[in-house]
């Protein structure tokens, strides 16, 4: 070993420990590889691409890439608790821990030879309202079965001036037809959007513009 130090951090030992359970249980090893590049949970990796095998496009806002490790062992951050988390992708807020989520951006069917919308929102900006059909299905399908569910619509729906747009920061993951893509910020996120002739939202600088 000679003057080698020993450098793993509680994170890096986490995350081993979730790989090892993930492929313990049968996860494939390019679910856990996408894991690691976009912080989602390697089996909520899977869910995503399963469902979008069956004709649909689903793109996710991503977390922390260190979410990955605490994603079923403590909860999605809500909408109601508004503090920022950390570099360990975690906040403490209300006495409770909380893990930084993922937010559903837009989800389409195939249609055509392209992809057609499902809104996922209540319609005109409300903050709460009915859904249609076809997207309170999806939203069940995925939450039946995502190991961190998602809490609210498509922000891209979200047809308010509160809707608070994207950052350059931001990191995506795209599922097509079963097939996952990172998005390794807003500007790749438009370019995916134009390349599957899907409609993005947001100005230049991220501002939602419906």
């Amino acid at each position: 070993m000679g003057n080698e130090r020993l450098t793993a951090t509680i994170q890096d030992l986490v995350e081993y420990g979730r790989e090892d359970e993930w492929r313990r249980q049968g996860l494939p090893e390019q679910d856990i590889l996408f894991s690691r590049v976009s912080g989602i949970d390697g089996r909520d990796v899977r869910v995503f691409r399963d469902v979008t095998r069956r004709g649909f496009l689903i793109v996710v806002r991503c977390p922390k890439v260190t979410a990955r490790a605490w994603h079923g062992k403590v909860a999605p951050k809500p909408m109601a608790v508004k503090a920022k988390t950390g570099t360990s992708g975690v906040v403490v807020a209300r006495d409770r821990m909380y893990v930084s989520d993922y937010d559903l951006m837009s989800a389409w069917r195939g249609s055509g030879g392209g992809f057609e919308k499902i809104f996922m929102s209540a319609e005109g900006g409300a903050a709460h309202g009915p859904w249609s059909p076809e997207a309170q299905a999806l939203a069940l399908e995925l939450n039946k079965t995502l190991t961190s569910r998602i809490q609210h619509g498509c922000q891209d729906d979200y047809l308010s001036p509160l809707n608070p747009g994207v950052k350059l920061s931001d990191h995506f993951a795209a599922f097509r037809l079963g097939v996952a893509e990172h998005l390794a910020d807003s500007t790749a996120c438009a370019r995916y959007y134009a390349t599957n002739r899907l409609s993005w939202p947001y100005d230049a600088a991220g501002k939602f513009v419906g």
